[in-house]
């Protein structure tokens, strides 16, 4: 079993502390490979807001090469972590830059069957709007988002109490990710996701000059055949692929009344729209 914990946080700090007694009790109970990948470690400039990824494909975003070489990482082990402390009641600086570069799986989404869990430091006031970006990108992007947990390592001693409730909540969190880790993969997509699937499937169709990585992702996994009912094989029942299949109807019928035709048809690439 290999896990990848993607840090956004410094070598030395509390993030690193916590996801260090998490190693250590997940080491307890399972035979795994715990690697540390450092965002600090990587080279990768801000994001320019380019839309590259999205557009034209991920390869042709300016920091694709370094990019890559975390994503490469993603895909080879069974389990991820998402570590970061609490900055400004979000994630830090470095940590959002990367979901910035990796968003476009959200469009186009290829980790299917890898688990993740997410590891705050932060207080219980800053918990849920650390967590949102991770989460969403994660859900977005074909992980089997399995748990998430915050930890509140404050700047002075502690006591022995305190530190105990610590400790027990991190080997909760770490049993947790343990059973999830060890249950058979199983793709059990949720109404929300499978109404995703539809909307940027139906984007796609509509705009396919413009969304042209995205036609290419959707027309390749046979998205358009009207048997498809998600990205991949999966347990879609009837009636959520007919529930699903009407919204898509009403999102492609309000856009499409958005557009102007005429014009849509002579695009060739990226268009902005001018007020």
């Amino acid at each position: 079993m290999k896990i990848l914990a993607i840090m956004g946080a410094s070598k030395n700090g509390n993030t690193t502390e916590v996801i260090n007694y998490f190693e250590k009790k997940l080491k307890q109970t399972m035979n795994c490979q715990f690697e540390y990948l450092y965002l600090s470690d990587y080279n990768i400039d801000f994001c320019t807001g380019c839309h590259n990824c999205i557009f034209d494909g991920e390869d042709k975003c300016p920091h694709f090469s370094e990019v890559q070489k975390i994503e490469d990482k993603i895909l080879e082990v069974d389990g991820v972590i998402l570590a970061t402390p609490g900055y400004m009641f979000s994630v830090t600086g470095i940590m959002k830059n990367f979901l910035d570069h990796v968003a476009y799986n959200c469009h186009r989404p290829k980790y299917f069957g890898k688990k993740l869990f997410i590891i705050a430091n932060c207080t219980k006031w800053q918990e849920e709007s650390v967590f949102k970006p991770m989460e969403t990108w994660a859900k977005g992007s074909g992980f089997s988002f399995v748990g998430k947990l915050y930890v509140d390592i404050l700047p002075f001693p502690l006591k022995d109490k305190e530190l105990d409730k610590r400790r027990n909540l991190i080997q909760k969190g770490a049993r947790k990710f343990i059973n999830e880790l060890r249950r058979e993969n199983q793709v059990n997509p949720t109404f929300g996701d499978i109404v995703t699937f539809h909307a940027f499937r139906t984007l796609s169709k509509i705009a396919p000059k413009i969304l042209t990585a995205d036609y290419k992702y959707y027309k390749d996994k046979g998205a358009f055949e009207k048997s498809s009912r998600w990205y991949i094989s999966s347990n879609v029942s009837f009636i959520k692929h007919k529930g699903a299949n009407i919204i898509e109807k009403k999102i492609e019928k309000e856009v499409s009344n958005m557009i102007d035709h005429d014009e849509m048809n002579e695009i060739e690439g990226r268009y902005k729209t001018n007020l």
